[in-house]
């Protein structure tokens, strides 16, 4: 975060399998830019999973764009 300014974060938006496709995760993602938007907030900064392509799209879709790469490496303790 220190490399970005201030900022709000989102961390999850999960939505029942039985909703999807429905409007409700792009409902939720609209609500939580709102209310950072009301407390100040002057960008939101999420992360997604590379695979989760549907989850990409609505973000896309919402203006957001990609900023930072994060990277991971499994450590085994043997």
């Amino acid at each position: 975060m220190a490399l970005r300014g201030p900022a709000g974060v989102m961390y999850d938006i999960v939505v029942d399998p039985a909703h999807r496709r429905q409007g409700v995760g792009r409902l939720l993602l609209e609500a939580t830019i709102d209310a950072l938007k009301a407390r100040g907030a002057p960008r939101v900064v999420l992360s997604t999973a590379e695979k989760n392509h549907a989850a990409q799209r609505l973000f896309d879709r919402a203006g957001f764009r990609r900023t930072m790469i994060e990277m991971t490496r499994e450590l085994n303790n043997t």
